[in-house]
């Protein structure tokens, strides 16, 4: 009797661990809302506390910035400094003639014999003039270069450091997540009432926004040297420098362009933002032709960007070659390069230097002609659909978080989530950080852009999953795949709006669609990844045991692959947030429409504001998703 008692004891200690918390959720949340349910909203007792000191500080800045030493000592210079490295790049390559332009950015990839690349930076850049985009073309890719440059000189420095001292990758990982987490444009605004308007500050947004991959590829790579390498250097005699330098530089040097390669991708994902605060190039005519809706202009002009990023990224590729064996010999170098100044100086004497005429953005008009007849004759589908996507998926769930349940239950919730998915650091930072929300007057705002978010990420891995795993089942499907997915990832997210306002005018639901469509692409690509990396063993054993291929997958690809695919929804998660601006830009509301009002009429403390609110929801999202990843990973193996 006394075992079964004490077995029984036991098993009622194990029910009250599990039902336990669970009650005290279902009762303090009722509590709560009792307590709470005639207020009216959220108290914003630090809306005027926060908003007018950034306001009287921004108006500081705009009357002291030519006078005070801040500016004439220090930023000033910085910004006549960085201005001056894009100016001259950008009037270099205005100056030579358009096919000297061409011949040189050709030449760096055939000096290796990478003869394909080279092709294909040929075809880009005479695409970009062909369709009347060159001036635009050059002011982008100066400001790319420029940016990308500045990128390398603070980012490969310091990845070195932190590759090399551990303690430095400690104390700058925090900020390179922070860097990583936080939407571009958020930089924008105070950026603007440093710098002011025009090219400097989307550099410096540019630079910021772009730095940590180049970070952090610039560590793995180097401490992936192998350590024989490094120990093989040192018994030679060699210096911690020049090690570092004749071994572990070159060794790491793929994995290094590979950072670049992905720095190279996130600029040019920021340059149309960069038209708001005053930047030339491209971004201007892809703005222009959201407001005039033509969306064959702006698939043009979104294709002049994807043709850049091809020519920065096949122009890094073949700095990358370290290969002497591939390398032209010098004097058919020489001869290239003394006919490259030949053809300038005839290009410049006889006045050849403008791209000419051959065709211009009205080339893709009949693809405006398309849109319209799908608007016309697709009614009987879009406002359907867009109906349903407002009163059935939006609407509810926003009245229901902003009008019925009270703050301080889902200040609850979210902790006790948190705390449950993770620990309680967690819950007490993610419950302090919606407090800092509400206080600061963005709470219902907040909650309306954070059903925005997850309505457009449930339906972005609603198509990106199946699509992940269908490519990582077949690399036959992956190999078609690959182009669309890196055309979607490279044109400009404004691109994809232009036809969705047409057809579902403005509002929520064109913004939706484009973020689904912007923010499926990291889903499908590491969703792909997960299934392809599941061990084969584990699908051999599960066939052996009868089970079907549907089986197979449900019971064992998935289940192995979550902890990865969980990745690929946090990514999702990032590229939604980064797409709130564009949400506000077309009639979203929300967060998206307070952050174009602020950069518009320079509302330093509003932008602010709103700038707290996106990074604290983007950094509980982004935590809670990945403590949901390392809960799905299997147990090590001793």
């Amino acid at each position: 009797m006394t075992v079964a008692s004490g077995t029984v004891g036991r098993s009622v200690r194990l029910d009250t661990r599990t039902w336990a918390p669970w009650a005290a959720l279902v009762g303090g949340a009722l509590a709560l809302q009792l307590a709470f349910s005639s207020s009216s909203g959220f108290p914003a007792e630090l809306d005027t506390f926060l908003e007018s000191p950034i306001d009287r500080a921004g108006s500081w800045m705009r009357t002291n910035r030519l006078s005070h030493p801040l500016f004439t000592k220090f930023f000033t210079p910085l910004s006549n400094a960085i201005d001056s490295v894009i100016t001259h790049i950008g009037d270099l390559l205005l100056w030579a003639p358009w096919y000297v332009v061409i011949a040189a950015f050709m030449m760096i990839a055939v000096r290796v014999r990478m003869w394909r690349e080279a092709a294909v930076i040929g075809g880009a850049l005479f695409y970009t003039g062909a369709i009347g985009l060159w001036e635009e073309s050059m002011q982008t890719l100066a400001l790319m270069s420029a940016s990308v440059f500045l990128a390398v000189l603070i980012g490969l420095p310091l990845g070195v450091w932190a590759a090399l001292r551990p303690r430095v990758e400690t104390v700058a990982r925090p900020f390179l997540d922070v860097m990583q987490t936080v939407p571009a444009f958020i930089y924008f605004l105070p950026l603007f009432m440093l710098f002011g308007i025009g090219n400097v500050p989307a550099a410096v947004a540019t630079v910021i926004y772009a730095l940590p991959p180049v970070v952090r590829l610039t560590t793995l790579g180097i401490r992936q040297v192998p350590r024989s390498a490094v120990e093989a250097s040192e018994m030679f005699g060699a210096t911690p420098r020049q090690t570092l330098v004749k071994v572990q530089l070159p060794m790491a040097v793929r994995t290094i362009m590979t950072g670049l390669s992905q720095t190279v991708m996130m600029a040019l994902g920021i340059v149309v933002l960069a038209t708001l605060i005053g930047a030339d190039g491209l971004g201007s005519p892809v703005l222009q032709s959201l407001n005039q809706r033509r969306t064959g202009r702006g698939m043009a002009a979104g294709l002049a960007i994807v043709a850049i990023a091809m020519v920065l990224d096949r122009v890094w590729r073949a700095l990358a070659e370290r290969d002497p064996m591939r390398r032209l010999p010098r004097r058919i170098m020489l001869g290239a390069v003394a006919a490259i100044v030949v053809a300038t100086l005839i290009g410049r004497s006889a006045g050849r230097v403008s791209f000419p005429h051959l065709w211009d953005m009205s080339l893709f008009d009949p693809i405006d002609n398309g849109v319209e007849w799908a608007r016309d004759n697709l009614r009987w589908f879009t406002r359907p659909f867009s109906d349903f996507v407002v009163t059935k998926l939006y609407l509810p769930p926003r009245d229901f978080l902003i009008d019925t349940v009270a703050w301080p239950v889902l200040v609850f919730v979210t902790g006790f989530a948190c705390w449950r998915i993770k620990n309680w650091q967690f819950a007490v930072f993610s419950m302090c950080a919606l407090l800092a929300i509400g206080l600061t007057g963005m709470w219902e705002l907040s909650l309306d852009t954070l059903v925005q978010v997850i309505i457009a990420t449930a339906l972005s891995l609603a198509v990106a999953v199946p699509l992940g795993v269908w490519a990582g089942r077949s690399r036959r499907v992956e190999a078609v795949l690959a182009p669309v997915l890196d055309a979607m990832q490279t044109i400009p997210s404004l691109v994809y709006i232009i036809p969705v306002v047409i057809l579902f005018t403005v509002g929520v639901v064109p913004g939706i669609i484009a973020t689904v469509v912007y923010a499926m692409v990291p889903g499908v690509r590491i969703t792909a990844l997960g299934i392809r990396e599941v061990a084969e063993e584990s699908v051999e054993a599960s066939r052996t045991f009868g089970a079907t291929p549907r089986q197979t997958l449900f019971g064992v690809r998935l289940p192995l692959a979550a902890p990865t695919i969980m990745a690929g929804v946090n990514q999702v998660i990032m590229m939604v947030l980064a797409m709130v601006i564009i949400t506000g830009l077309v009639g979203g509301g929300a967060l998206g429409f307070e952050t174009v009002r602020a950069l518009q009429r320079s509302l330093f403390g509003l932008g602010f504001e709103v700038g707290l609110a996106l990074v604290l929801m983007a950094m509980i999202l982004d935590r809670f998703t990945e403590a949901w990843a390392d809960r799905l990973k299997p147990p090590a193996s001793s």
